[in-house]
């Protein structure tokens, strides 16, 4: 085996561009140049796709002849062995890939050292990679790992490009994890997916009600493109209050963008007058087809400014509201974008204090936030979409985010294990435990029942809606990144199903 120790290896991570491979190529030569005067001997950088393998460059007289799976280093007087793509037993060290995207359910990196053979580079991409309907994000932590898994050398993890040299002998820097990892995330996605797919800068038009989902991806929004390139539109109806109103007006001046008012009553009215030309009577704009008109027509104008503007429209809505189906197709379900559509409402409310605090001041208003208690909440603006008087969105907060997440995490929707859960009493001893207690369904099975199948029933239903939902960012587990597809059409219950819902219903 060669001597290690004598071998100096510059660790790098770029953005291996999926659209633009000369800027692959551009990043990897302009980086180079700099790692030569570390007096390196092999610089490795990622690999430029998926599919590849990490790319060796050798350097300061070093030479390097790479064939399928291996390489062979001459550099110091010395001929190195490199395994590539996995550690080999007959190798002198190993290079291998790692594209796993990052997401809110990641492992530690030192748990991919586990059952090394042999010291390791493992090489990662930063960047997103935006396929299908998802755009997932790479955060970098390229690292060098000795033969006993030991991290000897780390890259940073926040999204961004880095460099180190190293030897396997005194190791190199090992960099401090980030803070506010899913804020960089967020920020880093938006701005590289609007680098990749809108290079001729457009204006980002959103609808800011002044709830919370709109302030939030506001407040992105200017933190990734700046204040600028962000136009507001609060499109007010009668149900509108003036908290939010107030909240919209105070959140632009905080971010520094413009926000422009007005209403869409008119247009609200127009639509009444069309259907009483079509022979419906005055009746038939009320209800749900009220509110659905109104969110329609929300789109409707949004349209129309982002024509005007030569923009495109930021879409607002969240992981639950996506699952449930809370949302109108063709009004709030437009956009480019949904950048906070892989996020729990709760989550948001950890995202909203953390922008707080990177802005220094109060930009996501502190009426959306809830401030938990012993029992529950005490929330003083509680989210509505404004489409009828006194208003409130059907979920039950903090439980069905949990729920959901559950269901698409770790169950793959199936209900089942909720249930036995439920039964067996071992959701009591779980944090949503207060939860279930706060919406009076831990002791009331029927309940329970009835609550766990509209959601499940609503998770079936909405699928024709996610199928034409824009995109988004996708960070919330492994299981999220993984999904691209979506069936449509009820399902049978399994006997199981039935079997614990009578069990559940026979509880007293």
């Amino acid at each position: 085996m060669a001597d290690l120790s004598k071998l100096k290896i510059a660790l790098c991570q770029i953005e291996p561009v999926q659209s633009c491979p000369s800027s692959y190529e551009t990043s990897l030569r302009q980086l180079t140049t700099r790692v030569k005067l570390t007096g390196a001997d092999l610089a490795i950088f990622p690999a430029p796709s998926k599919d590849a393998l990490p790319r060796l460059v050798a350097m300061n007289g070093s030479i390097l002849l790479e064939e399928e799976g291996r390489a062979t280093l001459s550099a110091e007087g010395e001929l190195y062995h490199i395994a590539l793509g996995s550690a080999q037993d007959d190798c002198d060290f190993a290079v291998v890939s790692d594209w796993e995207p990052w997401t809110l359910a990641s492992a530690s990196q030192e748990a991919t050292s586990a059952g090394i053979a042999c010291p390791t580079v493992i090489s990662n991409p930063i960047g997103i990679e935006n396929a299908d309907k998802r755009v997932v994000v790479f955060d970098g932590a390229s690292r060098a790992l000795a033969a006993d898994g030991t991290v000897i050398a780390q890259l940073r993890d926040d999204f961004t490009g880095d460099f180190t040299p190293f030897t396997f002998a005194h190791g190199g820097r090992i960099a401090e994890p980030c803070d506010m990892k899913t804020l960089r995330a967020l920020v880093s996605s938006i701005r590289r997916f609007d680098a990749f797919v809108l290079p001729w800068q457009p204006k980002w038009v959103i609808g800011l009600s002044g709830g919370l989902d709109s302030s939030v991806v506001a407040s992105l929004l200017v933190m990734a493109l700046g204040p600028e390139r962000i136009v507001g539109y609060n499109l007010a109806t009668r149900y509108n209050n003036d908290a939010t109103k107030a909240n919209a007006a105070a959140l632009a001046n905080a971010l520094e963008i413009e926000l422009r008012n007005g209403s869409i009553e008119e247009l609200v009215h127009a639509t009444g007058a069309t259907l009483d030309q079509y022979g419906y009577g005055e009746d038939a704009l009320s209800g749900l087809v009220l509110e659905n008109v109104q969110a329609r027509l929300r789109g409707h104008a949004l349209s129309t400014f982002a024509a005007v503007e030569g923009g495109v429209i930021a879409n607002n809505g969240n992981r639950i509201e996506a699952a449930l189906g809370y949302a109108t197709l063709y009004g709030d379900a437009i956009g480019a974008l949904a950048p906070i559509g892989d996020l729990t409402k709760v989550q948001l409310f950890d995202l909203s204090r953390q922008i707080n605090e990177v802005f220094e001041q109060e930009v996501i208003p502190e009426n959306l936030l809830p401030i938990e208690t012993a029992d529950g909440f005490i929330w003083e603006t509680m989210p509505s979409a404004e489409l009828a008087d006194g208003q409130r969105d059907p979920m039950k907060w903090f439980y069905h985010d949990w729920l959901v997440a559950q269901l698409l995490d770790v169950t793959a929707g199936d209900p089942c294990p909720i249930m036995q859960g439920y039964l067996d009493d071992r959701l009591a001893s779980t944090p949503v435990a207060k939860w279930l207690e706060f919406y009076g369904l831990a002791n009331d099975p029927a309940a329970f029942m009835a609550d766990l199948e509209w959601v499940t029933r609503s998770m079936r239903t909405a699928a024709f809606k996610r199928i034409q939902a824009p995109p988004a960012i996708r960070i919330a587990s492994p299981a999220s990144v993984a999904s691209s597809s979506e069936w449509q059409g009820t399902l049978e219950p399994s006997e199981h199903y039935l079997e614990l819902k009578a069990q559940i219903l026979r509880i007293r």
